[in-house]
């Protein structure tokens, strides 16, 4: 009704000034009496409008909290009543519902509390029940496990649904084969679920299994480093020692300098992550817990598989800002040639005559590897094995090189070149290219976590490495030709 008068005089206002400006002329003193008179009325108003907002809000907040205790009485007295305790005490308190309920919780924990042996057996058993699953899981996928745990192969018919069922009856919810997919997943997952256990458990073992069956070549003959961080680090390479000088009567001995070269290496996070989603739960996908996670292994051994012959046949420049294959290293032959006596021989030389930092001392390293690619593996293990030298013009010519060198061969390579091989020297004679790995942890990493984004599990797999050249004089390139240039 006020905001109505208020509104009314306002308007009045604004006539008395309209007409005034429609004549062209200032208000007149009757005019401004009655604009003045007006707005007196509307002050008085506002402020009266004012107050009775302030005592309805007043009001209004009084009543909410008189609501919310009756609430909280309400909401005490059931809880209490359904646990046998006296709420007078809480609601005296004035002690907040939640509050009330953490006082319930303890009450029944004490009451509940089971003794140390009885946790023992419990968790030995909930330790038993979740190997048996998992090998179970990775069994049905098809995984070979050469001795499953005890009571595996009976749970081999069990889907997830079954498992998840089971997990929760054993933890007192006696009525969770009577719920949907959705409310059985999400009750399941919870951190500390012991489903949440049996379904990492399982990528675990699938992951292990496949980083030891993994196909890769590049372990043979390069090093595996170590960094603390993912700082560049530098590798510095000492020369040897110099020669011991014969020392005459009374001679001075003299001192030796020795030198040093800088090479750098460095690492980066490669990962990856997948999950299983509710969708995978009904439809009992169990390939997301083994097939899945087995993959990335494979797919992250490749990886560095591939970045190692990368850095091989691709020729990058290294720490003296010459390609790692270059004239003036003494590594690369100065024309292309098949694999045969003659052109092993000179690689054979050229790393034997390689010399030290100061160029003074022959470090007389040999080749302990033939790195081929795929193209070349028949004509390679044919040189390494026959009695005859291949290329003899009759068999009474002997093949010198007959399982003198381990052979590596990979595909990785074919895409550079199909004719060109290397010789490598032992990684424990000398640093040629090496995996460096955070804090040499070589093996993936898993972490995991009850989905956020979905409803489900998800995991994220991830490996910290990096490939580094750091000498040149144990590897050697030759372009290589086709069969019969």
């Amino acid at each position: 009704m006020k905001k109505n008068q208020r509104s009314e005089k306002i308007l009045k206002q604004q006539e008395i000034v309209n007409a005034a400006r429609a004549a062209g002329r200032e208000l007149t003193s009757e005019e401004q009496a009655e604009f003045d008179s007006l707005q007196r009325e509307i002050d008085t108003l506002t402020a009266e409008i004012a107050e009775e907002e302030r005592a309805a809000e007043t009001q209004t907040a009084e009543q909410r909290a008189i609501q919310a205790e009756r609430q909280r009485v309400t909401e005490i007295s059931t809880m209490c009543r359904d646990f046998e305790m006296d709420p007078s005490e809480f609601i005296r308190d004035g002690l907040s519902i939640e509050q009330v309920r953490g006082k319930i919780l303890e009450k029944i924990k004490s009451e509940r509390a089971p003794s140390p042996a009885a946790i023992e057996v419990v968790r030995a058993e909930e330790e038993k029940i979740r190997t048996a699953a998992s090998d179970a899981l990775l069994m049905r996928s098809g995984i070979s496990i050469d001795k499953p745990a005890e009571g595996a192969r009976d749970l081999m018919g069990m889907r997830l649904r079954d498992i998840a069922i089971d997990v929760l009856k054993r933890a007192g919810n006696h009525n969770a084969h009577r719920l949907d997919a959705e409310k059985l997943l999400r009750a399941a997952l919870t951190p500390d679920s012991q489903f949440v256990s049996i379904l990492s458990d399982s990528v675990n073992k699938s992951m292990a299994t496949a980083y030891k069956a993994q196909n890769t070549t590049y372990q043979a003959w390069t090093r595996k480093g170590s960094n603390p961080d993912f700082k560049e680090a530098a590798v510095y390479q000492i020369s040897e020692a110099g020669e011991l000088v014969k020392m005459t009567q009374g001679g001075e001995f003299k001192f030796d300098e020795m030198k040093d070269s800088k090479a750098k290496k460095s690492i980066a996070t490669f990962g990856r992550s997948f999950g299983l989603t509710r969708e995978a739960f009904v439809n009992d996908d169990i390939d997301v817990l083994t097939r899945v996670p087995a993959a990335y292994v494979r797919a992250a051994g490749r990886g560095i598989n591939k970045l190692v012959y990368k850095t091989l046949a691709s020729n990058p420049t290294i720490y003296d800002n010459k390609t790692l294959f270059h004239a003036d290293h003494g590594n690369l032959a100065s024309s292309g040639a098949v694999i045969n006596t003659i052109s092993i021989g000179e690689g054979r030389r050229a790393m034997r005559v390689q010399k030290n930092l100061r160029g003074k001392e022959v470090l007389n390293i040999g080749p302990s590897f033939l790195i081929v690619p795929s193209s070349l593996e028949t004509a390679a293990q044919q040189f390494l094995t026959s009695l005859a030298d291949p290329a003899g013009a009759h068999a009474g010519v002997a093949n010198v090189f007959r399982n003198s060198y381990s052979l590596v061969v990979d595909a990785e390579l074919d895409d550079y070149s199909e004719i060109a091989h290397y010789l490598a020297a032992s990684p424990a004679d000398i640093d040629t290219i090496e995996v460096t790995y955070l804090n040499g942890d070589e093996m993936p990493k898993l972490e995991s976590r009850v989905g956020f984004d979905f409803l489900g599990m998800e995991w994220r797999i991830y490996i910290d490495y990096g490939v580094n050249v750091l000498d040149y004089r144990g590897l050697y390139k030759n372009p290589g030709a086709s069969a019969g240039e």
